[in-house]
């Protein structure tokens, strides 16, 4: 890790792994999404510590976080976790930036806890019917399969064919090893079947009602080519939530932030711009 601390932090008999970065400032709290980790973050993170606190979390089951059998992890259960883990570091309030599984975790944080949330980014995240997305789909149909595969056949079929969701194949070359390492592990396919069976856009279409009613900055950012949650969603998203603004990356797949990490730094500082009451609307 280039900069920042990376440690284990307990989270009442659950331990989430977080890469902290700066101690002064407003807090941005990063949430990746399914099968990634915190090292999604990795061009993002150490530009956004000057003048933020950066708390990029593994969720629980993912990246180097425990995986106890009795925590739930589907996208509520997530959400109650991140709660958690912002009591644990003392944190009144915080941005939630959020892609993927992430985006989803995002809304029900804001939804659930609004004296907590300060501002929300959503980049080509899960939201109502839209998910699970065509790729995971199909790993939920083959999920009993999935659970027999060897670890390390696992990782490298993960890293071949999440190659697909980049424009920059030479920035693909870099993460996709990141994105599979944890799968390697020997309860690799047993952790990614479990997440594949928790995930369901009853959680999304639940929260879909109170968007509208949200008063705090938004910024959503979708890729155009993302042919897994697909823009139409992002504009919908959009036009749902009062306070957002979309802007469209033209030369980026689904792991923007892998992909094309600049535009994800300026939808922060947008964010944080907003917050200062300098920003329009």
């Amino acid at each position: 890790m280039p900069v920042g601390t990376r440690e284990l932090i307990d989270i009442g008999g659950r331990r989430l792994n977080v890469w902290r970065i700066g101690n002064e400032g407003p807090v941005v709290v990063l949430v990746h999404g399914i099968p990634t980790n915190h090292m999604l973050w990795h061009d993002v993170a150490p530009q956004l510590g000057a003048g933020t606190q950066v708390v990029a979390v593994d969720m629980l089951g993912y990246g180097w976080s425990g995986a106890p059998e009795d925590a739930g992890v589907d996208l509520a259960s997530q959400a109650g976790h991140l709660l958690d883990l912002l009591d644990v570091l003392r944190i009144d309030r915080c941005i939630v930036v959020g892609h993927d599984l992430g985006g989803g975790v995002a809304q029900i944080l804001a939804t659930v806890a609004p004296d907590r949330v300060q501002a929300v980014g959503i980049i080509d995240g899960v939201c109502f019917d839209g998910w699970p997305v065509p790729a995971v789909r199909a790993m939920q149909l083959g999920r009993l399969v999935l659970r027999r595969t060897p670890p390390q056949v696992l990782g490298a079929g993960l890293q071949r064919s999440l190659r697909a969701l980049f424009v920059h194949q030479d920035r693909a070359d870099t993460y996709t090893p990141w994105f599979a390492a944890p799968w390697r592990a020997p309860d690799g396919p047993q952790r990614l079947e479990r997440h594949l069976r928790s995930l369901h856009q009853a959680y999304t279409l639940a929260v879909a009602p109170f968007l509208p009613r949200w008063s705090i900055p938004v910024e959503v950012l979708w890729a155009r080519h993302d042919s897994q949650m697909k823009l139409s969603y992002g504009q919908r998203l959009a036009e749902t939530i009062p306070t957002a603004r979309l802007t469209v990356i033209d030369n980026a797949h689904h792991f923007l932030p892998a992909d094309t990490p600049t535009p994800v730094l300026e939808m922060v500082q947008r964010l944080l711009t907003r917050l200062d009451g300098t920003h329009p609307r």
